[in-house]
């Protein structure tokens, strides 16, 4: 009713600025309504004012639902399931954009993109992934700019839990910090001695990779696996990305020669470094990849093995075909990630999600049950649950998703 009753009031102000502009929206179309009489109580009143605005908003169906994702370059999975909202719902429905990929240096773009997004009536959600910094700045503006009609909702968030939690409706993730005990099970199944963790400081302040990075640890000193940390350099300072990927590339064979007949598994916390790292390990017999920092067969994996796959098509097929790739290089026992992309899934997700909202099939901004039971039918043994800071705060509108690490033998025909 409250949600309702919000978004009648804001489209009315809207109407009114914009009558002399020659704009009409459905705040015009909607039917009016009689001055009720003095003995109609205040709950019929509502009642009146709450029908009215459904009808308006049955006779239009004017809604659209924003994406903001990082370039093809620094993210092309999140580009991607962008491009299939596109297609699916069409533009009348969706409208699309990217960040900077150097979006620490120019934050205010990111935010200005967000307060674009908001300043069309039309749009009723905005779904971000990867909710880099400027996230949490672009979500108060939108809410200073009256629009509390709007679902926000934050996907793989670099900004604090807390901070971010309390800017957007929902928000989702990988849960990096469990990350922690499946890439370390995948390197005890392995037999491996060393794991080489490749980072730098600004994601290395980051809450959950802290978490992620100090249970990775626990679990090493608990197995007798080697960590060893390696500090690249950030693909958003002045050297780029390309210069976090040719580190990496010259880093990995030194680590191999350094740890000579040892097993070495080799992670990074970016998504950018992926490829170069994927790529240094492949024809090395004693270098293992326990899984991209965003775990998905289509990261990263088909430009490092020539493989022209669907992305976002089907996962078995793309499995399957990387396997085989696998197999060419002796490599298929030395690789693992998980079986759906958990990039795609939130920004489709978060679609369908924002597409129920506002078609008030889902009656709250944040209904874990039906959140819950989207991505059960989406993937298959997916855990979801809530993010738990190191004091115990438990967040009921940032959800955690986790999956197992695949064998790509098992995808071998």
């Amino acid at each position: 009713m409250k949600k309702r009753l919000l978004s009648l009031t804001l489209a009315a102000v809207m109407a009114f600025s914009m009558v002399g502009c020659g704009s009409k929206t459905a705040a015009t179309e909607a039917p009016t309504t009689a001055a009720p009489a003095a003995e109609t109580t205040e709950a019929a009143a509502e009642e009146a004012v709450t029908e009215a605005a459904e009808a308006a908003s049955e006779s239009d169906g004017n809604w659209k639902i924003a994406i903001l994702t990082g370039t093809v370059s620094q993210g092309e999975e999140e580009f991607r399931a962008a491009e299939k909202a596109l297609a699916t719902y069409g533009p009348e429905h969706i409208v699309t954009a990217t960040y900077p990929d150097n979006f620490m240096s120019e934050m205010e773009t990111t935010v200005s993109q967000i307060v674009s997004f908001a300043s069309d009536p039309d749009v009723k959600a905005i779904v971000m992934c990867q909710a880099v910094p400027g996230a949490k700045a672009g979500f108060d503006k939108v809410r200073e700019m009256g629009r509390d009609d709007i679902l926000l909702i934050a996907g793989t968030p670099q900004e604090d839990p807390a901070v971010i939690a309390a800017a957007a409706d929902i928000v989702m993730y990988a849960d990096e910090a469990a990350q922690g005990d499946t890439i370390m099970e995948k390197c005890a199944e392995w037999g491996i001695d060393v794991l080489v963790h490749y980072s730098f400081p600004r994601h290395m302040a980051m809450e959950l990779i802290v978490a992620r990075h100090e249970l990775l640890q626990k679990n090493a000193d608990a197995l007798g696996i080697e960590l060893v940390d390696v500090t690249a350099p950030d693909p958003t300072a002045e050297a780029g990305l390309s210069a976090s990927q040719q580190f990496i590339l010259e880093d990995v064979p030194q680590q191999l020669k350094k740890y000579e007949g040892k097993k070495v598994a080799f992670f990074t916390t970016n998504c950018g470094m992926q490829p170069s790292l994927q790529a240094a390990c492949l024809d090395e017999p004693n270098a293992y990849y326990p899984q991209p920092c965003c775990p998905s067969p289509y990261h990263a994996f088909p430009a490092t093995l020539g493989l022209e796959l669907a992305i976002g098509g089907d996962d078995e097929e793309a499995l399957t075909q990387i396997a085989a790739k696998l197999q060419e290089h002796d490599a298929v026992g030395r690789f693992s990630t998980w079986a759906s992309p958990v990039a795609m899934t939130i920004i489709e997700i978060g679609v369908e999600y924002a597409k129920a909202y506002i078609e008030g099939e889902v009656a709250e901004k944040n209904d874990s049950e039906k959140l819950k039971e989207m991505f059960n039918n989406k993937v298959e043994g997916a855990k979801i649950g809530f993010y738990k800071n190191a004091e115990g705060t438990e967040f009921d509108n940032y959800y955690t998703i986790l999956l197992a690490p695949i064998d790509f033998n098992d995808y071998l025909k």
